[in-house]
């Protein structure tokens, strides 16, 4: 199929350090066409203002009466997949908790997989992002105390052969299912299980 392309329709888009999710919507009467016409749309913006972008776009196609559309493309969701017929009022719930909480929103979101009334827990799930598991378990080592604990307890002549393993501590952590990880650009998110 030959495409012709109509003003601001290009499903590519140079990326910029913008980290905004946004979806591109194209005319799907002028895609059968031949033709690819569409826009790229801020999906923080709310569902009623991405409708109003969509009925825009779709007003300027040289098909009579195009009413349908798709997402045909998508950026900064991390690694959430939107289907081309995803509700527009779900892909702004998701684009708004990724502006607000970030991309460790996306991340554990994809993993979960959890409805929108349960997007609360992602607070009190999200521990943070680290390097790796074994980084969060020295750092959680650290916050608790224990170092010192044994600092305070043991005698100096055994202090030096005694030490907390976070490496162990780590996998156990995971394999218990108390807490997973998901990547991410420069490490790991990690969250809770409990939540």
């Amino acid at each position: 199929m030959n495409h012709e392309m109509t003003p601001n329709s290009t499903p590519e888009r140079e990326h910029d350090p913008d980290t905004t999710p946004a979806i591109y919507v194209a005319s799907l009467a002028d895609y059968v066409n031949g033709r690819l016409h569409g826009t790229w749309i801020d999906a923080t913006i709310g569902a009623d203002a991405i409708h109003r972008e969509i009925e825009a776009m779709l007003a300027t196609s040289k098909e009579p009466a195009p009413e349908e559309w798709a997402i045909h493309d998508y950026e900064n969701f991390g690694p959430l997949r939107l289907g081309e017929y995803d509700s527009i009022e779900r892909v702004a719930a998701i684009a708004e908790h990724i502006k607000e909480k970030g991309p460790a929103f996306a991340a554990w979101l994809d993993y979960t997989g959890l409805d929108q009334e349960d997007w609360t827990y992602f607070d009190d799930a999200y521990l943070g992002e680290y390097e790796t598991l074994d980084v969060y378990t020295e750092q959680l080592i650290d916050d608790l105390g224990y170092a010192r604990i044994l600092d305070e307890s043991l005698p100096e002549s055994i202090r030096s052969y005694v030490k907390i393993d976070g490496h162990a501590m780590a996998q156990d952590l995971e394999a218990s299912g108390d807490v997973f990880t998901v990547e991410s650009d420069s490490g790991v998110y990690v969250f809770s299980s409990r939540y």
